[in-house]
């Protein structure tokens, strides 16, 4: 069983779905936390994508995370660490690439001609992500007698023609199944549970799980109690062989990981 890269989750907003939004201040040492305690990457985002959340504009996202990535970006530890940040605008992910960061996490999926074009400009990795709307609609998901899994499958092919015709190599991609975004509770269940056959598919996935609303099938714990289910499902997640894992409790997935896969 190889082992998934921990991708650290860093929400500079204060409407997080997750509970665990916070100051600028707080972001950078809670970044260094998660590297201390064994990320791979750290992922930034200051616009909340939960059910009802305000959007921002570009300037106003841009307000949250200029100081925070000056601080990571010079920081000692920073050497560790890839950065990834997580936007739909092309704005923002044009400052943060002009500082350095590593990876951009557009959680749109590429819909934006600008971010495309910008991003056919750069070498480094792409987190497209499946979405219906932006912020999550929980009116608007895929119809509940579709085959969720063959719709994925067939979104990753139309991505990354998408993708390649405007010069972003298929290498460079990375796979987000969009948990809670346009599907139900059971269709994002269904997509952990078929983590193999994304795999199988070929390119590198990413699965977003943590403390997400699709455990309440199985728990009524608000989202900060949601760390046990987050790290049952990591463990199938992690046997499936998938190649990011996107979380919350960073630390705890190490012990589980340094347990699976010695």
């Amino acid at each position: 069983m190889k082992r998934p890269a921990l991708v650290g989750i860093v929400n500079v907003t204060p409407d997080s779905f997750s509970g665990d939004g916070m100051s600028a201040n707080d972001a950078v040492a809670h970044a260094k936390q998660l590297v201390m305690d064994g990320a791979n990457i750290i992922d930034i985002g200051a616009e909340s994508t939960r059910p009802n959340a305000t959007p921002l504009t570009a300037n106003e996202e841009w307000a949250r995370l200029a100081p925070v990535l000056a601080e990571i970006t010079a920081a000692d530890w920073r050497a560790r660490v890839r950065i990834s940040i997580d936007t739909r605008h092309a704005q923002t992910a044009a400052r943060a690439l002009d500082l350095g960061v590593d990876i951009i996490n557009d959680v749109s999926g590429l819909a934006d001609n600008a971010m495309v074009e910008l991003l056919s400009e750069h070498d480094g990795d792409v987190i497209v992500m499946h979405a219906l709307s932006i912020p999550a609609d929980v009116s608007k998901t895929l119809p509940t007698d579709c085959d969720v899994v063959a719709e994925l499958l067939a979104w990753k092919h139309t991505i990354t023609n998408h993708a390649a015709a405007r010069g972003i190599a298929a290498e460079r991609l990375i796979y987000d199944v969009g948990i809670g975004f346009g599907k139900t509770a059971k269709q994002s269940l269904a997509l952990v549970l078929a983590a193999e056959n994304f795999q199988q598919s070929g390119g590198r996935w990413l699965f977003g799980h943590s403390r997400k609303s699709f455990l309440k099938l199985f728990s009524n714990a608000e989202a900060t109690g949601r760390d046990d289910l987050t790290l049952a499902f990591s463990a199938q997640l992690a046997s499936a062989n998938v190649d990011y894992l996107r979380v919350h409790n960073v630390a705890r997935h190490a012990a589980l990981l340094d347990q699976l896969c010695t």
